[in-house]
């Protein structure tokens, strides 16, 4: 089954020409392994953050035995890497990542919820009929947004929300937008232990 890999990274200092050279070349390389495309979304809140995103046709071909993370070219950046970056966390979602499209410009938004257990289904009813009125009330140029089920164990179902907006410029924006999904956030207060979003945009290394 193709997943989405989200992992989360924090650069130890400001990059130099030398990291942001190797975070390219592990770019091109996992891109060309994997067969989907590698993007690096760096948070605006804090700059020192960001995230890896890309894909595999299935959990195994990225983490089995013999394939990305043990292959010497992977373990070879890793090392290069080292000194510069830690990685915070990464997992998979049950999101096929061809239909995962990320603009280049616009400023996107990743919402991860954590949700109370034996409420799985009810959150998932919710952003189904959420999404359906958010494609009905709003200009299709205005908002795009999918979302997924944290396929890693964790201590809770986790939902990850990632959504973009072209009118970047306005907060009130992002609150529509989450209202819309949710009609206010009220509506899932009882489904959740909290939630965490996050501001990024593509990162290039230039």
């Amino acid at each position: 089954m193709p997943v989405t890999e989200l992992a989360l990274l924090h650069l130890r200092s400001d990059p130099s020409p030398s990291t942001k050279s190797t975070l390219l070349q592990a770019q091109k390389q996992q891109t060309e392994y994997s067969g989907y495309q590698v993007t690096y979304l760096r948070q605006i809140q804090t700059p020192a953050s960001f995230y890896l995103l890309g894909g595999w046709e299935s959990i195994e071909k990225h983490t089995g035995e013999g394939e990305w993370i043990s292959s010497e070219t992977n373990q070879t950046l890793l090392a290069q890497l080292k000194d510069s970056i830690d990685v915070a966390w990464m997992f998979h979602l049950d999101l096929d990542p061809s239909t995962l499209t990320i603009p280049d410009g616009p400023i996107l938004a990743i919402f991860r919820y954590f949700i109370l257990p034996g409420k799985k289904d009810e959150f998932e009813a919710i952003f189904k009929t959420g999404l359906a009125r958010l494609e009905r009330d709003t200009a299709p140029a205005l908002f795009s947004v999918c979302g997924a089920w944290r396929i890693d164990k964790a201590q809770e179902d986790e939902f990850v929300v990632f959504g973009r907006c072209s009118r970047d410029e306005d907060e009130d924006y992002w609150d529509l937008l989450e209202m819309t999904i949710f009609g206010g956030i009220g509506d899932v207060v009882g489904l959740t232990t909290g939630r965490d979003v996050r501001y990024v945009r593509v990162e290039k290394w230039e």
